[in-house]
């Protein structure tokens, strides 16, 4: 098999692994990957492999830095997705939260990090309610 078949499987199958998961991510290097072999393929890229990889390295991040925003924006993909499962939960404070750091509350039989949503020490042992969550920190307030 030849280097530039190699080069565009690997392309359609990152293309068709990004359509299952739908990061935009994969998507572009896979079309990186189509590109590198196309270069190739034409002879515009010499059968050097180390100038295949600059090629498809090169082209992934522009891809990424030029098109992968627009994209997400453009599929409702614009990363200010919330996740408010959490939101109204009661849980009791574990490890005292101090006004400016985190502490730890047991939620679903699991030790989670906590924020005090008004910036107030929260002292271990007090029920509080989750008002919102920050990645993996639950933002929480007193009942």
């Amino acid at each position: 098999m030849n280097t530039e078949t190699i080069w565009a499987i690997a392309g359609v199958a990152m293309i068709i692994a990004d359509l299952l998961f739908g990061t935009f991510f994969i998507l572009f290097t896979g079309a990186a990957a189509l590109i590198t072999a196309l270069l190739i393929w034409t002879g515009i890229l010499p059968q050097d492999p180390t100038w295949h990889w600059v090629s498809f390295a090169v082209l992934s991040t522009l891809g990424l830095l030029l098109f992968r925003k627009k994209l997400s924006s453009l599929f409702g993909k614009d990363g200010k997705e919330t996740y408010d499962d959490h939101k109204g939960q009661i849980v009791f404070v574990k490890d005292t939260i101090l006004a400016h750091s985190r502490g730890k509350v047991m939620y679903k039989g699991t030790e989670w990090y906590a924020k005090s949503e008004n910036a107030v020490e929260i002292p271990a042992g007090t029920e509080v309610v989750i008002t919102a969550t920050e990645g993996i920190t639950l933002i929480v307030k007193s009942v």
